[in-house]
């Protein structure tokens, strides 16, 4: 079963073994939210331009986290930049795919107790499918096969939060290199998806270190 962009992105940031969150938990919100704006992107439900979310198909998609992100940019069409709707969306985004994976049967919540406080960590059923996107990406890209549509946003999402060390390891340095030619090659409306995701990741750190 091929996973939604979001899905991908929740297992490329976390270790597929112990379910350990591999960037901070303001980088996993703006990836996942970049992620779900990405959905509805490559369904053909929004668009970009200038900067700004534009509808252009309020049709319910199947998926009901994909159909509940669009409802929402229609109720609030007052709100339009995508650094908004990035910020806005990375507050739940989390636990919304958390959710969606753990209905599909791919997670399951456990509870682990850190200093004095129990947090929910969402380990993969499957270690094989939690592994896939991170090892599909880095054997396609080091071997500088063609990649979908869809693995082109999810390795610049990868790209845009930092995680590109940890995902792609040893050959990071050269999948970077060609990372960047397919990068060019994505419509202007997810290229600008993607600009804003790491924009808004910068402004995150900067502001976490001042």
């Amino acid at each position: 079963m091929q996973l939604l962009l979001a899905d991908d992105f929740f297992f490329t940031a976390h270790d597929d073994t112990t379910g350990r969150i591999r960037l901070s938990e303001g980088r996993a919100g703006l990836g996942l939210g970049g992620a779900l704006l990405g959905e509805l992107l490559l369904l053909g439900s929004i668009d970009i331009e200038r900067r700004a979310i534009v509808v252009r198909d309020a049709h319910p998609p199947e998926d009901s986290l994909a159909r509940a992100v669009l409802e929402q940019l229609i109720r609030d069409e007052s709100v339009t930049t995508v650094r908004d709707w990035l910020h806005y969306l990375g507050q739940d985004a989390y636990e919304q795919v958390a959710q969606r994976l753990l209905r599909a049967g791919h997670v399951r919540a456990t509870q682990t107790r850190k200093m004095l406080r129990t947090q929910v960590v969402y380990l993969p059923v499957d270690i094989n499918v939690a592994a896939w996107p991170a090892a599909r990406l880095a054997t396609r890209l080091s071997k500088r096969e063609p990649l979908s549509t869809a693995d082109v946003v999810l390795s610049g999402l990868i790209a845009a939060t930092e995680l590109e060390a940890q995902v792609f390891q040893y050959d990071s340095a050269d999948i970077g290199r060609y990372l960047r030619q397919l990068l060019t090659t994505l419509p202007s409306p997810l290229r600008a998806l993607l600009s804003e995701t790491e924009a808004a990741v910068g402004d995150a750190v900067l502001s976490h270190r001042r």
